[in-house]
């Protein structure tokens, strides 16, 4: 299973992380506009993201980017939870899709946890 968590997520990570280079405008808006430097928090995830995916298929670095990615996806967490309240969500626009983001966010994490836990 972990072999498989670690295709998904390399998938994940190149797409996001490529993402957040061409279209960094909807990261920004995931972020409360409270917290400063949006738009480099923004470019910093995307290149934390490609580095993780490389990471998950270089033996020597696999338990790190395994822990980096659970790290990732603790950290967007309460973005997904803040979503959820806002009138307008930013993950779809609706609300349900803003839950199911979040109910989706859960399985995340337990996914990364679990590579966290493989023999390298």
């Amino acid at each position: 299973m972990n072999r498989y968590s670690r295709i998904g997520f390399t998938i994940a990570f190149i797409g996001s992380g490529i993402a957040h280079f061409l279209s960094p405008r909807i990261f920004v808006l995931l972020i409360p506009k409270g917290v400063p430097g949006r738009p480099f928090l923004v470019y910093l995830s995307g290149l934390v993201e490609l580095l993780l995916a490389v990471g998950l298929w270089q033996a020597r670095w696999r338990k790190l980017a395994a822990q980096g990615t659970l790290g990732l996806m603790l950290l967007f967490l309460p973005l997904h939870v803040v979503d959820i309240f806002r009138e307008k969500p930013v993950a779809g626009g609706r609300r349900w899709t803003a839950v199911l983001r979040l109910i989706a966010q859960f399985g995340l994490i337990g996914l990364a946890k679990g590579m966290t836990e493989e023999e390298v």
